[in-house]
C-alpha cells in the first residue's frame, strides 16, 4: 500500500508539473503574441477584412490548440514544447501578417483592398473639410443672394421713380386737357348764344311788315291832299 501511495503521489506530482508547464507555455505564447501585436499595432489598421477574419480564425485555432494540447506534446520535454510552440506561433504570425524573412517590418502589397483602406484613412478628416467647404459655399451663396436682392431693389426703385415721373406727366397732361376742354365748352356756349340770337332775329324779321310798305300808304294821301290845296 505504501508503494502504491507513493506511485500515486508521484504520478500526481507529474500531472501537476505537466499542467503547470502547459500553463507557463500558454502564458509565454500569449505574452509573445501581445508583444508582437503591440509593436505592430500602428500598422494593423491597414489590414483588410479578409485578413482580419483570417487572423481571428488563427487566434481561435491558437486558443483551441493551447487549451487542448495533444498527447504527443505531453511526452515531449518542456524545452522542445516551448521551441515548437514558438516556431508554430511565428509561422502563424508570418502567415497572418505576411511578414518577409528578410526584413522585420510589415510589407503590404498595393492592391485594391489596401488602396481602399488608405483612401478611407486619408478621407478620415473629410467631414471637417466638407463642413468647411459647406460653410464657405453657404457664405458665398448668402453673399450672392444679398447682392442679387440689392440689385433687384435698385431696379425696383428705378422702375418706381420712372412710374412716378410718368404719373406726374400724365397728371399735368390731364389738367391741361381739362383747361382746354373748359375753354372749348365756354366758346361753344358763347357760339350757341350768338346762333340763338341770330335765329330769333331772323324769325322776328320774317314775321314783322317791311318799312317801305307801311310808310307809302300813309304818305301818299297826305301828299295828295297838300297838292290839291295848293
Amino acid at each position: 500500500m505504501s508503494d502504491l501511495d507513493s506511485k500515486i503521489q508521484e504520478k500526481a506530482r507529474r500531472v501537476d508539473m505537466d499542467i503547470c508547464r502547459r500553463i507557463d507555455i500558454t502564458a509565454k505564447l500569449c505574452d509573445v503574441a501581445q508583444q508582437r501585436n503591440s509593436e505592430d499595432m500602428s500598422k494593423m489598421f491597414n489590414v483588410s477584412p479578409a485578413r482580419k477574419e483570417r487572423k481571428a480564425v488563427s487566434d481561435e485555432e491558437n486558443s483551441e490548440m493551447d487549451a487542448e494540447p495533444s498527447t504527443s506534446e505531453e511526452e515531449v520535454p518542456g524545452s522542445l514544447n516551448i521551441t515548437d510552440e514558438m516556431k508554430r506561433m511565428l509561422n502563424q504570425l508570418r502567415e497572418t501578417f505576411e511578414i518577409d524573412d528578410d526584413c522585420d517590418s510589415l510589407t503590404w502589397e498595393e492592391n485594391e483592398e489596401t488602396l481602399l483602406l488608405w483612401e478611407d484613412f486619408a478621407n478620415y478628416n473629410m467631414p471637417y473639410t466638407l463642413a468647411d467647404s459647406q460653410d464657405g459655399s453657404l457664405g458665398s451663396l448668402i453673399d450672392e443672394t444679398e447682392s442679387l436682392f440689392k440689385t433687384r431693389e435698385q431696379e425696383y426703385q428705378e422702375t418706381i421713380g420712372q412710374i412716378e415721373m410718368e404719373l406726374a406727366t400724365a397728371k399735368s397732361d390731364m389738367n391741361r386737357h381739362l383747361h382746354e376742354y373748359m375753354e372749348m365748352c365756354s366758346m361753344k356756349r358763347g357760339l350757341d348764344v350768338q346762333m340763338e340770337t341770330c335765329r330769333r332775329m331772323i324769325k322776328g324779321g320774317r314775321n314783322s311788315p317791311s318799312v317801305s310798305s307801311v310808310a307809302i300808304p300813309q304818305l301818299t294821301p297826305l301828299y295828295l291832299n297838300k297838292q290839291n290845296k295848293g
